[in-house]
């Protein structure tokens, strides 16, 4: 998959992209420890890098897509078939439990996985799910993301969606999604849909 629009190629993440993607997508969980575990960033980090190297979980590098600007990674995104997020965040789970350090972490991170499985529905079935995504900050302020997310919503069309989902990570980011035509559906979590 590869597509270019305003100076911008979007691709299929690669190994050598994992570098950049962890830092991007670091900065994008305001709670990381409860996608990666306890510990300090450097290991939530090492983490994230064990996840994208093995396959079938959420973070698995081949849910990943990177921008390109002059052959630079600018961009990322993680995004998920709706009807694979359940299946795929279990075994991120169950991996980040074998991996985290002390009796204590684990049970931490094991409620807070429960936890959330039963009152955070961050998207349907029927939706292709944007969990992530982050634009280099000197690459900020130049349309890159809105770019990221129409050709985000033209490929989950073409694989036979109706609706994108993604959940803003903030409340100020929720204002520029809806000027992309996403709809506030649940405003504890944040959770926004847009018709495709």
């Amino acid at each position: 998959m590869e597509s270019a629009s305003g100076n911008i190629t979007l691709k299929k993440a690669t190994k050598k992209d994992i570098k950049e993607i962890t830092e991007l997508i670091y900065i994008t969980e305001p709670e990381p420890e409860l996608e990666w575990g306890y510990g300090s960033e450097k290991e939530m980090k090492e983490v994230l890098k064990q996840l994208m190297s093995t396959k079938n979980n959420r973070f698995s590098l081949k849910n990943f897509i990177v921008a390109k600007k002059d052959n630079k990674l600018i961009g990322m995104a993680l995004l998920i078939d709706g009807k694979d997020i359940d299946e795929l965040t279990i075994n991120s789970e169950r991996k980040v439990v074998k991996i985290q350090k002390g009796f204590l972490n684990k049970l931490g991170y094991i409620y807070s996985s429960v936890r959330d499985y039963f009152f955070f529905r961050e998207c349907e079935e029927d939706e292709f799910y944007i969990s992530n995504i982050a634009i280099k900050k000197e690459y900020r302020g130049n349309g890159y993301a809105k770019i990221m997310i129409n050709k985000i919503s033209k490929m989950a069309k073409r694989k036979g969606y109706s609706k994108v989902a993604l959940v803003a990570k903030n409340d100020k980011l929720i204002k520029f999604y809806e000027s992309l035509g996403f709809n506030l559906m649940n405003k504890r979590i944040r959770r926004m849909v847009a018709e495709i």
